[in-house]
């Protein structure tokens, strides 16, 4: 039997992407899995996809801006199995824009989706973590950026997500008592929807030319990462950022960069 079996874990962002790879995941190993999303007709396809495959979900429509809806999407949780066990928190409005670019409202969006969501849903999960057979666990989605790196043009959401990250590390002390690790994986670029729709899958294909291990992340690979950190092999992990990029940030990023922002670019004149 999977160490897996019958945990409860909530996803969010779970609708595609990242976040469809993480709950598919999840599922596939034996949990069962609330789907947080806020387009539902992409929260559907991902429990199709997960029920087709043997897989228990449910979902929960929700805008983790919203502190309330935060709450309700944890209590929806309790109310349908019983209980929660570990909570990823995968959901992102990303603000692009550097310095003057970024309006008050796209930079708040960021900010409460990435940052503000994850102490919501920790503050409303942590009794419930603090109850889980072995161990609550709390895994938020990160980035490099803004962590062990620089994206030009992209300064608001590395904001966000290096106030993730302290987030992370401060947290884990407050909860350590109560058996509850707090961790994060931070990625590099990954090959999901929302990337190829920027950059292309020839622009994917040179993007990977220049990582160390000669291709971009998958969702897969993140969702190993989560897999991982909330295993009993992790039980000893708190406070920590996995950095997942593929040895991008040891490599010089002057030619990532500089496709990213022809693509960036290409897409805000269409």
């Amino acid at each position: 039997m999977s160490e897996f079996a019958g945990r409860r874990v909530i996803v969010t962002g779970a609708g595609r992407g990242l976040g469809r790879g993480i709950a598919e995941a999840f599922a596939a190993a034996g949990a069962k899995v609330m789907i947080g999303a806020r387009t539902m007709s992409y929260a559907e396809e991902a429990l199709a996809a997960i029920l087709d495959g043997g897989g228990m979900a449910e979902l929960f429509q929700l805008d983790v801006k919203d502190h309330a809806q935060c709450d309700a999407l944890v209590a929806a949780t309790v109310a349908e199995f019983g209980g929660v066990d570990v909570i990823v928190h995968c959901a992102a409005d990303i603000p692009h824009g550097g310095l003057g670019h970024v309006s008050d409202d796209a930079m708040e969006a960021g900010f409460a989706s990435i940052a503000k969501a994850a102490w919501w849903l920790l503050q409303a999960g942590r009794p419930h973590l603090a109850q889980a057979p072995g161990g609550g666990r709390f895994i938020a989605i990160g980035s490099v950026n803004g962590t062990a790196s620089v994206v030009p043009n992209m300064t608001a959401y590395g904001m966000a997500k290096a106030a993730l990250d302290a987030f992370v590390r401060g947290a884990a002390c407050d909860v350590v008592g109560e058996g509850i690790t707090v961790n994060a994986v931070n990625p590099g670029l990954v090959a999901s929807a929302r990337a190829r729709a920027v950059l292309g899958d020839d622009g994917l294909e040179a993007y990977g030319a220049t990582v160390p291990v000669g291709r971009a992340g998958t969702p897969a690979d993140v969702a190993r990462a989560c897999l991982f950190l909330a295993s009993p092999a992790a039980d000893y992990i708190t406070g920590t950022s996995i950095k997942l990029d593929g040895g991008s940030t040891i490599a010089p990023a002057g030619s990532r960069n500089e496709l990213l922002q022809q693509r960036l670019k290409a897409q805000q004149e269409h």
